[in-house]
């Protein structure tokens, strides 16, 4: 593992809302929450989850997608797209009252890049995202739109216009992340690989540079310097960068073995990376980064990891979930839950809250003793509507949770919950 580095002095701030000054605490700014941290959240959600018990209001999605909503203010942003065929290149943005459940306003746009992906998956894979101004709602088919909270489109770009290549057989699900009113987006792929950081105000290009060529589904993560400067982390398969958001100048670069779908995450002063399994990166007494530990038993899988303040999560596609020490890399616990996830679980309260692409829901209890492990205190199968007198199946669930106060929203193809407690 080589590593190279101008010693730049950052540090992590446990709170990540600084990003933007419009974000309230309550906000759920984009993939995996604010600065996609992925950290525990602060909440006391329902500890039953089904199709009537804690269901604050549901409604229906005019589309699939595998993207994650979002929230700001009052309102729930979810992104949409139409399927395979002749409605494969429509995108949509759908807004609700987080409250009421009530539709705002919806958006439709038309793709300009590769539409392809996988029948799973959706060109609403990536989670849009939100200055607490602005919402940029990013599509596989690398488009993004920028609209205004009332719905009103701001400005559009086609990103793979001039890099036709972009774009890969499965789909592209890298989301956005917004600072220093710069947009970022990774667009790493084996054809026109890039990463670019577009102005939120009018989109245009403030700088772009070339990637490695092979797919990157990771989304960036968002750090700050002590005095106040923000960076952007990005992952490809055989390195780390970390940027500076303005000029995509890099400062910080570290070699290695780099997963391409689970994503980095912050917790107090440890950056936590997939490299070589997983490095955790930790802001040292004089606030340079530096290497800490690294432990190649460690693989977050599709899911990305979910951190609290002394443990790391990560649960495989086989529903075997490991708690390991965040401050040694240690193995602590190891409990099967069973099922298979690709949205990244959220925790709150001592507890996991899990959505499987089968349509099952688990509730793991965290609350563990020496002699305890995990356990899945609750479980229920969502059922998707029965379609032209097929045998109904559980409902796909792809996109992450989001939360804001003591609510978890949740979307699936087919539609969009908020959980409450009664």
């Amino acid at each position: 593992m080589k590593l190279k580095h101008d010693r730049i002095p950052v540090y992590v701030l446990a709170c990540v809302l600084s990003i933007a000054g419009t974000v309230s605490a309550d906000d759920w700014t984009g993939f995996l929450g604010p600065g996609a941290a992925s950290v525990a959240a602060d909440a006391v959600l329902p500890k039953v989850i089904d199709d009537e018990s804690n269901v604050s209001w549901k409604i229906p999605l005019p589309a699939k997608g595998a993207s994650s909503p979002i929230i700001v203010g009052d309102n729930v942003i979810v992104t949409c797209s139409g399927g395979q065929g002749d409605k494969q290149n429509e995108l949509m943005v759908v807004c609700v009252d987080k409250n009421s459940g009530a539709k705002k306003w919806e958006q439709k746009f038309w793709a300009t890049g590769r539409c392809f992906c996988h029948p799973l998956s959706a060109n609403a894979a990536p989670t849009p995202a939100t200055d607490g101004e602005r919402i940029f709602a990013f599509y596989s088919s690398n488009d993004i739109a920028c609209l205004d909270l009332d719905g009103n489109l701001l400005w559009y770009r086609g990103l793979a216009a001039d890099r036709p290549k972009a774009g890969n057989d499965v789909g592209m699900s890298s989301s956005p992340v917004v600072v220093d009113d710069v947009v970022v987006c990774q667009v790493e792929n084996a054809g026109d690989s890039f990463a670019t950081g577009l102005d939120a105000k009018t989109g245009e290009t403030v700088w772009s540079q070339d990637r490695g060529k092979t797919a990157v589904w990771a989304t960036p993560l968002v750090i700050k310097t002590r005095d106040g400067k923000n960076l952007v982390l990005v992952q490809s398969a055989d390195k780390i960068d970390v940027l500076d958001p303005k000029t995509g100048e890099v400062k910080f670069q570290q070699e290695g073995d780099v997963s391409t779908i689970s994503s980095a995450c912050i917790v107090g002063d440890t950056v936590i990376t997939p490299m070589d399994g997983t490095t955790a990166f930790q802001v040292s007494s004089d606030g340079s980064i530096e290497p800490k530990w690294s432990q190649g038993q460690i693989k977050a899988g599709s899911p990305s990891y979910q951190v609290t303040e002394n443990s790391i999560f990560t649960c495989n596609s086989r529903g075997i979930l490991r708690v390991w020490d965040r401050e040694s890399g240690d193995k602590k616990k190891e409990a099967r839950i069973d099922g298979s996830y690709w949205a990244t679980p959220i925790i709150a309260d001592g507890h996991m809250y899990c959505f499987g692409d089968d349509g099952t829901f688990r509730l793991v209890n965290l609350h563990m003793g020496d002699d305890q492990k995990p356990e899945v205190v609750q479980q229920h199968k969502f059922l998707a509507p029965a379609k032209d007198g097929a045998d109904t199946k559980g409902e796909v669930f792809l996109g992450s949770p989001a939360i804001s106060g003591n609510a978890m929203f949740v979307r699936s193809n087919n539609f969009l919950w908020k959980f409450a407690a009664e």
